[in-house]
């Protein structure tokens, strides 16, 4: 089965049987794209409680990711490393 990928970080999936002798690669080169993708989300100072529609931000302790879709506010906390 063919590989298929992902729509927003065009990630890859591999297929079933795909990448038996290198799927450390695919592996390596998905963690390398959400990695850079994480540093792009923007960081707020003031921490006001809610986006806007569409927004999503990081708090300025890296404590907490929130994103608000339509009238949802998602809040997810962030484990410190």
């Amino acid at each position: 089965m063919a590989s298929t990928y992902t729509p927003n970080l065009n990630l890859e999936k591999p297929g079933h049987g795909d990448h038996v002798g290198d799927w450390d690669e695919v592996v390596n080169a998905n963690f390398d794209l959400l990695d850079a993708a994480a540093w792009l989300v923007p960081v707020r100072t003031d921490d006001p409680a809610s986006p806007a529609d569409g927004e999503q931000w990081v708090r300025s302790d890296l404590g907490q990711l929130r994103v608000r879709v339509g009238d949802t506010t998602r809040k997810v906390d962030l484990e410190a490393v």
